[in-house]
């Protein structure tokens, strides 16, 4: 039997030449001639039995995935088979998937997928891995931050007790903006070949949306986008009376980067932000980095010894981020630095194969934010100006 996808093709094929020849007539402010009645009468009866081969189409399917103990293609875990997302890209039916289709929208999302695709955006991004990644079901997100001031005092027996100062509290705020990828495949590539739906699917939309959040989550504008850890004011004032939301941002002693300045960075963060606290720099700033060396003449860098293992400096795993510019380095604790706000919605999926024909396109998306919280749990350290 033909494909699902097939038979709703050639029924609409038919469909497009029987309105064709009906609009030409009408157009013509005439009836239809003895041979287009028999041409209409033969596609109206060819509709009809496709129609019939559809619902057949459909029962099986519908059987199929209702059999005790499942078809032979749903997994035991729940995760959708690739035959299954073949499925849904080429036809757009989400009957066969562990989905649900809004009906507001009518986007589809499937759960597993989602699943994998945030994994791989988090595998991939060093500020996911780093930074808090929160789940919200607002369009915004809100969130309370003591900024310290709660004093105590001294007294005997006998003493007055009189009010002391309270911690204050600011709040922070962002809205959540549209993040999407919009890859795409050639129907061939769908029809004929053993094409790995779901890895293409997944690593495609981790990919392009994965690059333009980790850029924003660094140097984000705040316009349609996360406003960036880089891109908030600094100062050089310390935590004690610099105002909030400002960062700490110290320089070198000369204009390069000493042993001596990193150890100055280090002890710049408070010591109850230290216990997790990590290097970030780009690959050209860590390899003047790794050059330096103590009076002794060992070098303060230490290369993990296995693969896979962290790079060290002053004891603290060092991350690479190329988004970071040159000659700067970013110390601190990110994740309590920093929060990452995604919506309940996930990434939603929606099939487009009109825009260009021959080809299938997956317009995906999904809700992020993120900002600032703790500006007291980074510091930033740049190079002196000559």
């Amino acid at each position: 039997m033909k494909t699902l996808l097939a038979l709703r093709q050639a029924k609409q094929e038919k469909l497009e030449t029987l309105n064709n020849l009906i609009s030409g007539a009408q157009t013509e402010k005439r009836s239809l001639s003895d041979s287009e009645i028999s041409q209409q009468e033969a596609l109206t009866s060819e509709v009809r039995n496709l129609n019939k081969q559809i619902e057949a189409a459909e029962l099986l399917a519908d059987e199929e995935r209702s059999l005790i103990g499942g078809s032979k293609t749903i997994t035991e875990n729940g995760k959708p088979t690739n035959t299954e997302v073949r499925n849904f890209v080429m036809s757009g039916e989400s009957r066969s998937l562990s989905a649900a289709v809004d009906a507001s929208g009518g986007y589809t999302v499937i759960p597993a997928l989602d699943k994998e695709i945030y994994k791989l955006l988090r595998d991939q991004s060093v500020f996911r891995q780093n930074a808090t990644v929160k789940t919200i079901s607002t369009q915004t997100f809100e969130k309370l931050v003591s900024v310290g001031g709660t004093t105590a005092t001294w007294a005997a027996e006998s003493d007055d007790r009189n009010e002391t100062s309270t911690s204050q509290l600011e709040k922070v705020t962002w809205s959540l903006n549209a993040l999407y990828a919009y890859p795409m495949t050639t129907e061939e590539l769908l029809d004929w070949s053993d094409f790995d739906v779901s890895g293409w699917l997944t690593s495609e939309v981790a990919d392009e949306s994965g690059q333009k959040e980790e850029a924003a989550f660094w140097n984000g504008d705040g316009v349609k986008k996360p406003t960036g850890l880089l891109t908030y004011t600094t100062t050089a004032e310390n935590d004690a009376v610099r105002a909030f939301g400002t960062i700490q941002e110290i320089e070198t002693a000369s204009t390069a980067i000493a042993s001596d300045d990193l150890i100055t960075l280090a002890h710049t963060l408070k010591k109850g932000y230290r216990g997790s606290a990590k290097f970030f720099m780009n690959d050209a700033t860590q390899e003047k980095i790794r050059k330096l060396k103590t009076s002794d003449n060992d070098y303060l860098w230490r290369a993990g010894l296995m693969e896979g293992q962290a790079n060290t400096l002053l004891g603290k795993v060092v991350e690479t981020a190329e988004q970071i510019p040159d000659d700067y380095i970013v110390y601190g604790d990110l994740a309590k630095a920093y929060y990452i706000t995604d919506h309940t919605s996930g990434v939603r999926m929606r099939k487009d194969n009109i825009t260009k024909p021959g080809f299938v396109k997956m317009y995906t998306s999904r809700y992020v934010g993120g900002g600032l919280v703790d500006s007291n749990a980074i510091k930033f350290m740049k190079v002196a100006a000559a």
